[in-house]
């Protein structure tokens, strides 16, 4: 495996998650800062990422985490645990004047990862504390504001632990990782978006299967035939069916592949051949802590599910690498060090 030393850019604060503009010329990092959450604003281009300003969120939340962009570019959503911020994107890259456009909020406690249905009318956010998916109308927030009737549509009620949340490529799944108590409680959930998007609560709810020791995140392969999973506790990938978690979610699991000590962050990279886990090494498992290092696994994902092995490699990373994701338009990934207070930048990495 090959790999160009990565770029890093210190930032003000812990980041999470990190999203790149569809033109390439921008990048935001939802940034905890003590008591106030803020979404950085990165300059991209040839050179390196530089820093251009900081955004104060509204102190209705308490931090800022999980982020999603709508399709179209114009808004960014950030989970801050208390709300969700929707901000204009010209706004940020300009810096004019202030690009919160409004805040969602509902009886969900603990806002950790956010979505947005294909046609932006619909956000989703995983509430970690009370263990429920919320579900906005965020067509009729922008038009007739952001505390009107109707803006939250309703829960889904999951379980304890509700973090990860991903979209299936076609828009009409919803798969969401539940933490549960340590030890074997994890689960992934399998939502209808429809259902949801209705208000049904519970009954939108198609299935759920054992999913290891606290998974954390989601991604949905390109073909949207596999789900993978981090296991944070497992120290472990996994990969799920689609088919098989409609039709026998027993047999679902098709893959598992030991990673670095508590994977957190993942991303599918090379139109999903490659996935990228991040090894926060926290050291909420029993024997590991300082140390073992913190790293970024490659996996072979065809690999992986044919049963053989799937690790193509392992990079050095800085201090709990939390939230990865590849920008479409510069082809880099952006990785952010919670606990370094910076943002990496580095090519896919080349596999042979």
């Amino acid at each position: 495996m090959s790999r160009q030393p990565p770029v890093t850019v210190p930032v003000p604060g812990q980041p999470t998650a990190v999203l790149g503009t569809a033109d390439g010329r921008w990048a935001f990092a939802s940034v905890s800062a003590g008591k106030t959450a803020e979404i950085a604003v990165l300059a991209l281009g040839k050179e390196a990422p530089r820093l251009v300003r900081t955004v104060r969120l509204p102190d209705s939340l308490a931090a800022a985490f999980g982020m999603v962009m709508t399709h179209d570019g114009r808004l960014l959503m950030v989970a801050g645990y208390t709300a969700t911020a929707v901000l204009s994107v010209q706004a940020l890259e300009d810096g004019g004047h202030d690009p919160v456009v409004g805040v969602l909020a509902d009886a969900g406690a603990g806002q950790f990862e956010v979505t947005v249905s294909g046609d932006d009318r619909y956000v989703f956010v995983t509430d970690e504390t009370s263990g429920q998916l919320s579900v906005f109308d965020l067509a009729t927030a922008l038009r007739r504001g952001f505390s009107a009737p109707g803006v939250a549509v309703g829960t889904v009620p999951l379980a304890s632990g509700a973090v990860g949340v991903a979209m299936s490529p076609g828009g009409g799944q919803l798969y969401v990782t539940t933490l549960g108590a340590y030890g074997p409680h994890g689960l992934l959930w399998v939502i209808d978006t429809a259902r949801a998007e209705s208000g049904a609560g519970g009954a939108a709810v198609v299935a759920h299967v054992a999913a290891g020791c606290q998974p954390v995140r989601v991604a949905v392969s390109p073909d949207g035939g596999t789900v993978w999973v981090t296991a944070l506790q497992s120290n472990a990938l996994l990969g799920f069916s689609v088919a098989s978690l409609r039709d026998d979610p027993s047999r679902a699991l098709r893959a598992v592949v030991r990673v670095g000590s508590e994977p957190a962050g993942l991303v599918l990279a090379d139109d999903g051949r490659l996935a990228l886990v991040g090894n926060s090494n926290r050291g909420l498992v029993p024997g590991t802590g300082s140390a073992a290092p913190q790293t970024i696994s490659v996996i072979n994902t065809s690999a992986a599910l044919s049963g053989r092995p799937a690790i193509a490699g392992v990079m050095p990373t800085g201090l709990y690498p939390r939230d990865l994701t590849v920008d479409q338009a510069t082809g880099q990934v952006l990785l952010g060090n919670f606990d370094s207070d910076t943002i990496e930048e580095f090519p896919v990495p080349v596999t042979s």
